[in-house]
């Protein structure tokens, strides 16, 4: 059994690197599993018509579809922490909530609705 994931979230430096960390380590499991399935896929797959060789191929589709999805959510994760970092190597001494663009609190709320909805999970995002 895992880690308990976070529900209560606050949108500042302080909180972010630990739920950053959660997500990431989310999409490669994701990632993982999909590529897994995918190469099961493609060693036990006896295709005797076009039906069957139709049906394997929308499943990969969908596959790939996930593969793609987590690429993106790991690009915008790898943006946001960007972006706080540049803002926290300009801002060293005083670390302040507001150095996080509203932008990027629209990015990461994106992202929590994309996550709860996938793991019917509820946050609860200050």
């Amino acid at each position: 059994m895992g880690r308990p994931k976070k529900t209560k979230i606050n949108l500042d430096k302080n909180s972010l690197q630990e739920l950053m960390q959660e997500i990431y380590n989310d999409c490669n499991t994701i990632m993982n599993n999909a590529r897994k399935e995918l190469n099961e896929r493609k060693t036990r797959a006896e295709i005797d018509d076009t039906n069957d060789e139709y049906q394997i191929g929308k499943v990969n589709n969908e596959t790939i579809k996930i593969l793609e999805s987590t690429v993106d959510k790991k690009i915008a994760l790898a943006k946001l922490q960007t972006q706080i970092l540049s803002n926290t190597s300009e801002d060293k001494q005083s670390v302040t909530d507001n150095s996080i663009t509203e932008e990027d609190k629209n990015t990461l709320r994106e992202l929590f609705k994309e996550k709860s909805n996938d793991n019917n999970t509820e946050y609860d995002i200050d």
